[in-house]
Formats: structure tokens, sequence, C-alpha cells
């Protein structure tokens, strides 16, 4: 959960902290490269720790206990300042990736990406923690722009990289190898926020903020029992999946506005559809590169090529949307976001049967063109009219809100394609039931988008 804490107003002379802006630009650069990475080397980790039953919990452990190590975080530094949880989300995320490098079996692999996602969550959470309390209201946007730039260079050759690593060394580089630069980046980050500078420095509680812990902790064991429940195949298995979905629901209500499950107008059908677009393409990321090495005979570095072209019109979608909006404000907005998700849709039907054997291989790159350049224009175009729902001082609670829904969704898709991978023989049939599932998210939001009445176009509160 991204967390917003209010402070006291830093010096209005305040210059922005030049060490500190480096060293966070570098800290999400590491978390963005291994974000990128784990789903390519994957295959060939579930393949030497002999962990395909396992296979979706490698990425739904570390998301779920991102979301809450994000909240953790935001906990710790309400009570004790920015720099302790810094401290403590840097080391737990160094010890997840030196771990995740020394696995010798998929149980303890996925311990370590558990281990991993509670300090990842953290530090996801700091760069906006530390843009509101440390840096000045005239050098936020830049540092803002540094922060969403700062994923580029691993979006487009993290993939390749792990991959021609994996494919030609092993893939335990790929976790360990990152410790090194997280040692240099710590102490960037961690010297200048335990230096008081003006008024920055007094950290004030938001109401009710501490309240959303034991939420976040029920949406990950809620989530962690029905993903497990649907995995295993023994006389408990039903019994765990449905107490897993109960807990979530009801871990869900306090987190999200009332109605998000019915795709109600205004902001709650906003998050229904990000939480849908996550689950859809971007879950459908999680089992990619396994199915393409398992069913076509990809290598790593194929399927690491697939993703790094996906990233790359991802950020070009991004960026036409953003130039959209410059030239003609909200109005054009809705019509974007439909036309977006019907690339969405069409990009996600061609990977799927490139994939699946249906039509040749090359039509998977033409697919997650398509797909990402949906994805770069809608999911920015969801969030600026979730942004324009809401009054200014709720944007900290849709920020953690839009992550929250986000991390869910994609961790419950990996847990249902892993469990479909665990249960269903051959291996065929369990991709064509896990990009079903995809499928019909994606189509889900779509329909949203085009069928459902559309509120006030082109007005402030605007809504899907």
């Amino acid at each position: 959960m991204t967390r917003v804490l209010s402070a006291a107003p830093v010096a209005a002379h305040a210059g922005p902290p030049r060490m500190l802006g480096v060293g966070l630009i570098l800290v999400v650069m590491i978390v963005a490269f291994e974000s990128m990475a784990v789903g390519t080397v994957m295959p060939r980790v579930a393949s030497d720790l002999s962990g395909l039953a396992l296979f979706g919990w490698a990425s739904s452990a570390f998301l779920l206990a991102s979301l809450f190590g994000a909240v953790a975080s935001g906990v710790v530094a309400d009570r004790r300042g920015l720099a302790p949880g810094t401290v403590v989300s840097l080391v737990l995320f160094a010890v997840g990736l030196l771990l995740g490098g020394v696995a010798t079996s998929m149980p303890m692999f996925v311990l370590a990406r558990v281990v991993q996602g509670l300090g990842a969550g953290g530090l996801a959470a700091l760069p906006w923690a530390v843009i509101t309390t440390r840096y000045p209201e005239t050098a936020r946007p830049r540092m803002l722009a540094a922060m969403s730039s700062a994923w580029l260079l691993p979006v487009l050759v993290g993939p390749l990289i792990a991959s021609v690593i994996a494919d030609h060394f092993s893939w335990r580089p790929v976790f360990w190898g990152l410790v090194p630069v997280l040692l240099l980046a710590a102490p960037l980050c961690v010297l200048p926020l335990l230096a008081r500078r003006g008024g920055g420095a007094a950290l004030i509680a938001p109401a009710g903020a501490r309240g959303q812990l034991w939420p976040a902790l029920g949406l990950l064991v809620g989530a962690g029992a029905l993903i497990e429940g649907l995995r295993r195949a023994d006389a408990v298995s039903l019994v765990v999946a449905a107490a897993g979905l109960v807990g979530l629901l009801l871990a869900m209500r306090p987190l999200f506005p009332a109605g998000m499950e019915r795709l109600a107008p205004g902001l709650p059908r906003l998050l229904a559809l990000r939480g849908l677009l996550g689950f859809a393409f971007m879950g459908s990321g999680t089992f990619l590169p396994l199915a393409l090495h398992d069913l076509r005979g990809l290598s790593l570095s194929g399927a690491g090529l697939v993703l790094s072209v996906g990233g790359a019109t991802w950020t070009a979608g991004s960026w036409i949307q953003a130039q959209i909006e410059r030239r003609w404000g909200s109005v054009y907005r809705t019509r974007t976001i439909r036309v977006a998700l019907a690339c969405v849709v069409v990009g996600l039907t061609l990977t799927t049967l490139s994939t699946l054997g249906a039509v040749p291989l090359w039509c998977v790159y033409i697919g997650q063109i398509l797909g990402c350049l949906g994805m770069g224009i809608g999911y920015n175009g969801i969030s600026l009219n979730a942004l324009d729902s809401v009054p200014a001082d709720g944007a900290g609670r849709l920020s953690g809100q839009l992550a929250n829904i986000e991390t869910l969704m994609v961790a419950l898709s990996a847990g249902f394609a892993g469990a479909l991978i665990a249960r269903v023989q051959p291996l065929q049939g369990a991709f064509t039931l896990a990009f079903g599932l995809t499928l019909l998210a994606a189509l889900t939001a779509a329909v949203a988008a085009w069928r459902l009445r559309l509120v006030g176009e082109g007005r402030k509160g605007d809504g899907v």
C-alpha cells in the first residue's frame, strides 16, 4: 500500500537532498529490476528446484507480502520516523535476495520471496513518503518524474539481462547479484533520513492510518488461504479455500469503497477496472515465460525478449496517454480508455493463441505490443479518472487503494494459475484454463468500459 504521510512543511529555502534523491532512484531501479527479472527466470528455478507445484506461490507470496510490507513500513514511519522503517525494509529485501539465491528447495525459495516482498513493499512506499516530507513543493514534480523514469531501464533490459545470465551461468546471480548494489544505495537513503532538515522531520500519523494494518494482514492471510486451498488436492482443500475467500472479502471492506465488486459507478468501478486489468494482463505475465518455454520451446532469452518488447510498448503507451492529456485534457479520456481496453483484449487473445500453438509463435510479439500499448494508455487514464473523482485531501488514501487492488488481483491471478499448473495435467490444459481466466477478466473490464453507463464525460469527477 502506498502511504502518504503528513508532515510539518519543508522549509521554503530548503533544497532537494541530492544524495537522498540518488539513493531513492537506485532503490527503485533495484526493486524494478528484481520485479522484471524474476518472472523471466522462474521456469529455470522451478525446474532446478523441482517445484512446479509451487510455481504460483513464487509470485503470489512476494506480492501479498509486499502489500502488507508497505502498510507495516508506514506504521513504523508514523511511530519512529522514516529512517528505521527504511533500514528494516532494506535489510529484509537484502536477506530475501540472499535466501532466494541460495535456495535448495522450492519451499525455501517461496519463503525467500515472502521476505523479499516484505522489504520491497516498504521500499516501494518510501519514495512517496520521502517526497512528501523531505522535498519542497516546487521540487516534487521533478522527483516524481525521476521515480517513474527509474523503472524504464529495468523494464527494457531487465528480462533480457536476467535470461542471458540464467541461460549462460545460473539463475542464482539474478538474486544475490543485486545485493552489492543495494548496499551502495542503502547509506544514500538512510543517512539523509537520519539528519533532521528544517521542519520536515516531525511526522504526524494520519487519523486511522494504523487501523489499516490488520485489514492488510487479513488480505494476506485470506488470499493466501484461498490460493493454497485451490492448489491442494486433499480433503481439507475446499474448507481452506472457502475460509480464505470469506476472510478476503471481510478484509477488503475497510480498504476499498462499497460497490466495487458490482462495478458501481464512480470510484468503485475505476478501482475494479484497474484490478481486472491487473488480473488479466499483469497476471498472465507471471506464467507467460513458463508457458512459452514449456509449450513452444522458447529459451529463457527468447521469453525475456517478449517481456522486454512488452515493457517498451507499455512505456510508449504511457507517453502517448500523457500527450493526449496535455493536448486535450480529459475531454477524450473515456473514449481513449475504451479503445485501450479493446487493445488489451485483442493483445491478450493473440498472446494466448500464439502461446497455445493455435497461431504462429511470432504473433506473441504482436499480442504483447497491442496489449502493453493498451495497458500503458488505459491504466494511466483510469488512474487519472480516479484522482479526479476524489477531493485533493483524499489523494493519499486513493494512491493506497490503487496500489492495493493491483497487487491483490495480480497475486490472485498468479495464484490461480499456479493452482491450475499444480493440479491439471497435461500442462497444455492448465495453461489453457489460466489464459481463459485472464481473458475473461479482460473482457469484463472492456465491457464495463463500453457498455455500462458513463457519467459526465469531459468534466471534473468523470467516472467510467
